[in-house]
């Protein structure tokens, strides 16, 4: 078990890499960015992004996931090759389609989500993107699916740099405005399809496609559309109800306190990636069981350490990277943190119904999360703004994967130590608490207040007994290993 978990660490090790560099970049935009845009072009990027968002999942169809699963299926090459080829032919048809629906319709979508007709050319932009980054998606888990960490990550930091540098061609030099953001995300997702094209020159092509893969593929996909919806309405349609009961310039600071909570998704979308393939790989072996159990308890004890760092931290930190009109973003930082660390969770928790090939409880998860999330922001956001729609999605994510054990439980029991993994979290969301509410007049005393209880939060685990000494050892070893 230990040699697994040390295995799990390796590769979730190697593909954050890509995400702090690509991170550590668009962090150190920030102070460019903000002093170019404001809070309201920052809005627009949110409902931008939010919309592009929801017209990912009918791109994608789900079709990720039954691929990875039917890639495992079977250690034949032709195999293999036919659900990669069925599903990238399928993809790149599929966004070629959104794409054009996008672009002539760009208009209306500026009026209708942002009452601005001048913000038909950010839609255009990104009705152009959309066929260029179907083959990107497929590449990248291409390699995912071999378990080539490295050569994913490699690809992942060519496209996200490529990106990013674009950005600031565009945006710093060329003073192109949001414009030139799109403009660069147009480039750099022609650039992913070239060297996608060229990853996947043996894999993806037409000859591979397989009508009945497809059909199989598609009976096993299309139940995770729903959820995967409910899930778009549980991460992104906060930006619409800020937008609706507020104004854009409110969306910016909700956009720019996720991009900063987003420092925790660096490590949670690390585990993600790694997670997935590893799980799958080791299924058939006897002690699986007990590395998915021990798993649950690691990532819980970095990714919550991190979330609560970030959030006590968080005012030193938007005042550092960010003028002072965005200060009002850290209110929404720390829900948003913890909301990374459980979607994390309804990852390990849809091990079992992914197991056993079936997807219906995890799209049941994901339609009550985001019933839930709407109703929490129709309540909250009128009274208490862009803090009450992060507060929804935290405890929209909550419920999503508190009902994905429960159900994956019966189908494929796994020892969690959910006593413990409570305490955990409870833990961090009281300091996440504390750390929203508690604003002293003094500087200096919440920095060196807040900075305490961030070097506290493990040995009060110890504490409250709540892990013990020996189990911390082992996860040291494991995430250091």
């Amino acid at each position: 078990m230990v040699s697994h978990l040390r295995q799990l660490g390796k590769e979730s090790f190697v593909y954050g890499l890509s995400g702090v560099v690509a991170k550590f970049i668009a962090f150190f935009l920030i102070p460019v960015y903000t002093r170019i845009f404001s809070p309201a072009d920052y809005g627009v990027i949110g409902i931008v992004t939010t919309t592009m968002a929801a017209v990912s999942i009918f791109v994608i169809l789900g079709l990720d996931a039954a691929a990875g699963r039917w890639f495992y299926d079977s250690a034949d090459i032709q195999d293999r090759k036919r659900s990669i080829a069925t599903w990238g032919v399928t993809q790149v048809v599929v966004a070629i389609g959104f794409g054009l629906l996008i672009f002539a319709n760009a208009e209306r979508l500026g009026l209708l989500l942002l009452n601005q007709a001048g913000a038909a050319i950010y839609f255009q932009y990104t009705g152009m993107w959309l066929p260029f980054s179907a083959l990107g998606i497929v590449a990248t888990n291409w390699l995912r699916f071999q378990r080539r960490a490295w050569a994913t990550v490699i690809f992942a930091l060519a496209t996200s740099l490529s990106n990013i540098l674009l950005a600031i061609l565009f945006v710093v030099v060329l003073r192109k405005g949001l414009s030139g953001v799109y403009q660069a995300q147009l480039l750099a997702g022609i650039i992913s399809t070239v060297i996608a094209v060229f990853l996947l020159r043996d894999w993806v092509n037409p000859a591979y496609f397989s009508g009945s893969r497809l059909r199989v593929m598609l009976k096993f996909a299309l139940p995770l559309i729903p959820g995967s919806m409910a899930l778009w309405v549980v991460n992104f349609s906060d930006r619409y109800f800020v937008q609706y009961y507020t104004n854009t310039a409110q969306v910016g600071l909700y956009q720019l306190g996720a991009t900063l909570a987003s420092a925790v998704a660096l490590i949670t979308t690390a585990f993600q990636q790694a997670w997935g393939p590893f799980a799958l790989s080791i299924h058939t072996e006897k002690d699986a069981r007990q590395v998915y159990a021990a798993s649950l308890t690691a990532y819980l004890v970095i990714t919550c350490l991190a979330s609560v760092g970030l959030t006590l931290l968080a005012p030193e930190i938007v005042g550092l990277i960010a003028t002072r009109e965005y200060s009002g973003a850290t209110t929404v930082i720390g829900f948003l943190a913890m909301s990374y660390v459980l979607i994390g969770l309804t990852y390990i928790a849809a091990t079992g119904p992914t197991i056993v090939k079936r997807s219906g409880p995890t799209g049941t998860a994901m339609i009550l999360g985001a019933i839930l999330n709407i109703l929490l922001n129709i309540l909250l956001v009128p009274y208490i703004g862009r803090t009450g729609s992060a507060l929804s999605s935290m405890l929209a994510q909550g419920l999503i994967a508190f009902y994905l054990f429960y159900r994956a439980q019966q189908m494929y029991a796994i020892p969690y130590r959910f006593d413990q993994a409570a305490g955990i979290l409870g833990l961090s969301v009281a300091l996440v608490v504390f750390g929203l509410l508690w604003q002293p007049a003094n500087p200096w005393l919440g920095l060196a207040v807040r900075l305490g209880l961030t070097l506290a939060y493990v040995p009060a685990l110890f504490l409250l007994r709540i892990i013990t000494p020996r189990q911390i050892s082992g996860l040291v070893k494991v995430a250091g290993s």
